[in-house]
């Protein structure tokens, strides 16, 4: 008897571990927590879902719950099957007729990337189930996408793709850790107001990953609005446009103004056009590689 003192401790903490893991059991009510630590409380896994980012509208599909989303936003184009969901706005602005008649079970959002406004009316008049979304890092991802799947009720899906994002990011360059000197970036998403990326987005750990600094990591929200009296301060080495080529020639000529910045007078004022990175979903951490080459080709 004694012997099998080890084997049955053994299968006490497995099953301890298993249920610890487990993805919560359904009572007639549930509490799901979200990306901030909020609680959504639910009777069912939510099978009809809004989502009002583009980078929420991938995680869900990477979770399993694509057939779920009955509407989106705006710039909801990855994968290609989230094309043809209907679009009832974008973050600064929603059409409330139609997400009312569309009686979601939950409304998915992207904590500080929405109108506060509409975040009013959603919690506060409308009364619906707001599931907030928030990464600040490539590791979040996979987290976040393991979340959703808690609240669609796939977790059978969601997990094991939350595995395989995990082992991507392990494959990623490692870059932060070497000796020479990050590159200072200026990472511009629009041009009027001029807007960045701060330490509350996912673009900064990338750019550590490649060996760069974002020169906002100071700012703790996702995409602040700046000066170009500040940014000439700052004076990075490079600035990266992530615009179309045909913006980005726009915007270049307006760098051109500032010869006193590094990267206006290096010429280091470079296109950046993958949409995969700023919008935060599974296939920013594909992404990555292709940053890294490129800010690789920048003298130092």
């Amino acid at each position: 008897m004694r012997s099998s003192s080890p084997n049955l401790a053994l299968c006490l903490i497995v099953i301890a571990w298993l249920t610890a893991m487990a993805p919560p059991a359904w009572t007639q009510t549930t509490a799901i927590r979200d990306d901030t630590g909020a609680t959504l409380r639910l009777t069912t896994p939510a099978r009809r879902i809004v989502s009002l980012a583009p980078g929420a509208t991938e995680m869900l599909f990477a979770a399993g719950a694509g057939d779920r989303v009955l509407a989106t936003v705006t710039g909801s184009d990855e994968p290609e099957a989230a094309k043809k969901i209907e679009r009832i706005g974008d973050a600064n602005a929603l059409v409330f007729d139609r997400l009312i008649a569309l009686k979601p079970d939950a409304v998915v959002v992207w904590k500080d990337l929405i109108n506060e406004l509409i975040i009013d009316s959603l919690v506060n008049k409308l009364k619906l189930n707001v599931y907030y979304v928030s990464v600040r890092t490539l590791d979040d991802i996979p987290r976040s996408v393991r979340r959703l799947g808690v609240l669609a009720g796939t977790s059978a899906i969601a997990e094991p793709a939350a595995r395989s994002m995990e082992s991507k990011i392990i494959a990623l360059p490692k870059k932060a850790s070497s000796s020479r000197r990050p590159v200072d970036v200026f990472f511009m998403i629009w041009d009027v107001p001029l807007y960045t990326v701060g330490s509350r987005n996912v673009v900064p750990d990338a750019l550590r990953r490649c060996g760069a600094r974002n020169i906002y990591d100071d700012i703790d929200v996702p995409s602040p609005i700046v000066e170009f009296e500040d940014i000439k301060k700052r004076n990075p080495d490079v600035i990266l446009m992530a615009a179309p080529p045909i913006t980005a020639r726009d915007w270049r000529e307006r760098w051109a103004r500032f010869p006193s910045i590094k990267a206006v007078a290096n010429k280091q004022v470079l296109t950046y056009s993958d949409v995969r990175l700023t919008r935060m979903g599974p296939s920013a951490i594909d992404a990555v590689p292709g940053l890294c080459q490129q800010l690789d080709r920048v003298p130092r």
